[in-house]
């Protein structure tokens, strides 16, 4: 599936709008997407397991779709390849989640150490400091 910035360039170039009925728009499936954000971070299936501390054959559920991920993995996921916000609210996008919303405080958390670099163990002190439930 094409970069979402290189289709909005083809979709600007093109000389008639029968381009629109083309492949390539719709979000792409889950397990793409992690894959790729995988490959983009020089992470593995292997260093999730460990840096999330999930159990091996449900990390291998989540990463293949057969088992759709919570909000909460998917916050620990983005916080664990250091992803920044946007591309935090991509994969909550994608995943099919809610975004991370300013105003509840578990979000605003979240959307703090997204935007500070905070690791995954900061993160869940910040969340059990606020008086909310912890990432692990």
């Amino acid at each position: 599936m094409k970069p979402t910035d290189e289709l909005e360039q083809e979709i600007r170039e093109a000389g008639s709008p029968s381009s629109l009925a083309a492949d390539g728009f719709g979000l792409p499936p889950l397990p793409e997407y992690l894959r790729g954000l995988l490959a983009e971070k020089g992470a593995t299936v292997g260093d999730i397991i460990v840096r999330c501390g999930l159990d091996r054959s449900y990390a291998y559920q989540l990463f293949n779709g057969t088992r759709r991920p919570t909000r909460d993995f998917l916050v620990l996921l983005s916080l664990s390849l250091g992803l920044e916000e946007a591309e935090a609210q991509r994969l909550l996008k994608i995943a099919g989640r809610p975004p991370l919303y300013a105003r509840d405080r578990r979000d605003a958390a979240a959307l703090y150490a997204l935007s500070h670099g905070l690791s995954p163990e900061e993160a869940d002190g910040l969340f059990r400091d606020l008086g909310q439930e912890g990432l692990f």
